[in-house]
């Protein structure tokens, strides 16, 4: 599409409404430059203010920003300058920091001066090299779908230009700008796509780019009948008090291990975020393959468990507790609390997660919080003998999530109360008793 005043406002009003204060970001390129010029001839000038990262990472950093300077003064737009300097950043690229800094500096920028969105000059071509490297990494339709025109504050209206059609106007133009030497990189694997790749598509068929950008039309349509499914799903997820996600077998019965796993990712609130093929294939690996008491954890806070006939989903808290009680008042542990207090309260609340219990049996004795244990027996009330409390878990037919968490409290080593579950017999309050205590779990 041979770029115009016409259809670039065209491009424009269809992704935000008019009178609204933009900010470009003009890093001094082709592709920059010329949608500064586009802007400067179709949007008031008090409707535009320009940003420019100097990355001080090339001997080039100086006069992309000259240029830029020299020509937001020329056309009388408001611009500020940012410069970085990157420290080494461990597992991060150059290309990746470059990225991060840039749009840290462009949302401080629109909230600082008080601008609604932010103008990027992304072309078609700019859109097949994404679509491709997604692809080359393995990707969901959202990989498929690529740049799309407006992503919350960022919007992008030169994607209905090919790269040939910048250089056009360029020319025609006589804007000038600053070529990036680093393009001429082909190791770094989007500047091979760019100058191996996307030319050979062009040249094969030049109706490649329209056909990318009807892909990414059809991917977008497919993101927002997922996001349909998803809140359909949602409606059927159990959150515990614990913050733990139970999904049943009954509710997950009609959906594909795709859907499943963008459940995950929603849950996760990560599902803007691209997944490596590994995490993928570990958890769809785990819906099929797994049996009940299986686990995976899928990141350090995060992890799944298969648990008969349905899939929770928990915070990773493998550490075992164990908590001396010196005084009593109330004890945090990651998502609960446990309270000791005395109370001149004889009667029981109807509440399994509160319990009284003779005080005068225990305070001369060592008191403990802690995880349970295999091997762990008490003598649950009402009850004569001693029970296994694995045995007491199996009766009960509490989960392996809800087990692995459970806490338990002793009295020299004596488990007297299986916290909020169940109180053991040696502590019961009888007509005899003087001194009371209330032990309460809160979640």
């Amino acid at each position: 599409m041979r770029i115009s005043d016409k259809n670039f406002k065209s491009a424009l009003n269809s992704i935000v409404p008019e009178n609204k204060k933009l900010l470009i970001a003009i890093s001094g390129g082709i592709d920059s430059m010329v949608l500064m010029d586009l802007c400067s001839k179709n949007i008031p000038l008090n409707q535009l203010h320009g940003i420019h990262i100097n990355h001080n990472l090339t001997d080039q950093a100086n006069e992309y920003e000259d240029l830029v300077v020299h020509r937001c003064i020329e056309k009388k737009i408001s611009l500020i300058v940012k410069s970085e300097k990157r420290n080494d950043t461990k597992g991060e690229s150059m290309e990746m920091w470059g990225r991060r800094v840039r749009y840290r500096n462009y949302f401080k920028t629109l909230n600082s001066v008080n601008f609604d969105y932010i103008l990027t000059a992304h072309h078609a071509d700019d859109n097949i090299e994404t679509i491709l490297m997604n692809i080359d990494r393995g990707c969901s339709p959202r990989g498929l779908r690529g740049i799309i025109p407006k992503n919350g504050k960022i919007i992008r209206p030169m994607l209905v230009y090919k790269k040939s059609d910048v250089i056009k106007y360029a020319k025609k133009n006589n804007i000038n700008y600053v070529y990036d030497l680093s393009n001429n990189d082909t190791a770094i694997k989007r500047n091979y796509i760019r100058k191996f790749l996307v030319p050979k598509l062009i040249e094969k068929n030049n109706l490649i780019v329209k056909r990318f950008s009807e892909l990414s039309r059809t991917a977008q349509n497919v993101i927002f009948k997922e996001k349909v499914i998803m809140q359909h799903l949602a409606s059927k997820i159990k959150i515990d008090l614990d913050s733990s996600y139970h999904l049943n077998d009954s509710d997950l019965l009609n959906f594909s291990t795709y859907f499943k796993i963008r459940l995950i990712k929603e849950i996760l609130g990560e599902s803007e975020l691209p997944w490596r093929r590994h995490k993928y294939d570990l958890l769809r690996n785990f819906f099929v393959k797994s049996k009940t008491g299986s686990k995976l954890e899928i990141n350090n806070k995060w992890m799944f468990l298969r648990d008969r006939n349905k899939w929770i989903l928990y915070k990773n808290r493998s550490k075992k507790i164990k908590i001396n009680i010196d005084e009593f008042g109330s004890y945090n542990f990651n998502d609960i609390t446990i309270s000791l207090k005395k109370t001149e309260k004889r009667n029981f609340d109807n509440n399994i997660n509160s319990e009284l219990i003779d005080f005068d049996i225990i305070k001369k004795k060592h008191i403990q919080i802690r995880s349970w244990a295999n091997g762990d027996k008490f003598q649950p009330l009402g009850m004569k003998g001693s029970k296994k409390v694995s045995d007491y878990f199996i009766d009960k037919k509490i989960d392996n999530f809800n087990k692995e968490n459970q806490l338990v409290l002793t009295a020299d080593d004596d488990i007297i109360w299986i916290c909020g579950q169940r109180l053991s017999d040696k502590v019961k309050i009888t007509n005899s008793t003087t001194n009371i205590m209330e032990l309460s779990l809160f979640k």
